[in-house]
């Protein structure tokens, strides 16, 4: 009997360890996480949005520290050169002859601009630094999210194909180098999540759309290429439709995600067998 209860209590501590790495490595809960599909959040694995959401909640915090670093060098050079203006104007003006330095004067003139630039810059990045921490501080986009959402688990090359599409949209050719080491990175992880919601989408830790009212106008799946191509409606801050197309798991059944999406996304799904022109 006291072999049998040290062995439970060395069960107990074994089992306790791993639920403490568990949650020290967030990361390691995207791994063991099942594929699961469901609109019904109390059955999903809650652990999955919850990781996504500790990432851009560090996304938005750098943000934040990025644009109060961008006012604080603003602000510091506006100083600096302020200064620098009213040191080379005094020298300037209690020159005699002017003329025999007039690099000193030309200095002035654009230390002069320099400052004008920099004072009116530090307030509206002052602003902007406002707003982001209040933001960040006050609204979580995922909350809305979390009421009701439907999680898709994408594997080998489907995920491959989704991040090709959404890496495809990016056209600014002079940061191909800093998304091509991301894409490689979530490339040779094999595996992503999406999550949709009649409130906005989430592409892993690459897209987060998220807005009060519902935000899907429609959807049409395309079963030969096991594309959900969906459209997007026009917001405040972005008025104009967008489209996504999302690229479906190889074993999803038709009939039961198009019942699904309905219900969730309330919005009529329609099936067109026709190839799309481009996803």
């Amino acid at each position: 009997m006291l072999e049998q209860s040290r062995d439970d209590a060395n069960l107990n501590r074994v089992s306790s360890i791993e639920e403490e790495e568990q949650q020290r490595h967030p990361q390691a809960i995207l791994q063991t996480s099942p594929s699961t599909i469901s609109s019904d959040g109390i059955n999903l694995p809650r652990s999955v949005l919850d990781v996504l959401n500790d990432i851009y909640a560090n996304q938005a915090h750098r943000r934040c520290m990025d644009i109060s670093y961008c006012t604080l060098l603003s602000m510091t050079l506006g100083i600096t050169f302020w200064v620098s203006y009213w040191l080379t104007s005094n020298r300037c003006q209690n020159l005699k002859d002017p003329q025999s330095n007039s690099s000193l004067c030309n200095v002035v003139i654009m230390f002069e601009v320099f400052t004008f630039i920099t004072v009116c810059i530090s307030p509206i990045l002052f602003i902007f630094s406002i707003y982001f921490w209040i933001n960040y501080a006050c609204y979580n986009p995922l909350d809305r999210i979390r009421e009701n959402f439907f999680e898709l688990k994408l594997e080998g090359n489907q995920w491959k194909q989704q991040l090709d599409y959404y890496f495809s949209r990016k056209k600014i050719k002079y940061l191909n180098c800093c998304y091509y080491k991301q894409k490689q990175q979530l490339n040779n992880r094999g595996y992503g999540y999406i999550i949709l919601s009649s409130h906005g989408i989430v592409l892993d830790e690459l897209l987060l759309i998220s807005t009060r009212n519902n935000i899907i106008d429609n959807g049409i799946i395309f079963p030969n290429e096991k594309i959900l191509r969906l459209t997007f409606k026009r917001t405040c801050t972005r008025p104009w439709k967008i489209q996504f197309s999302i690229y479906l798991p190889e074993n999803y059944d038709e009939q039961h995600y198009t019942e699904k999406l309905t219900q969730l996304l309330k919005i009529q799904i329609n099936i067109d067998n026709t190839r799309p022109l481009r996803p």
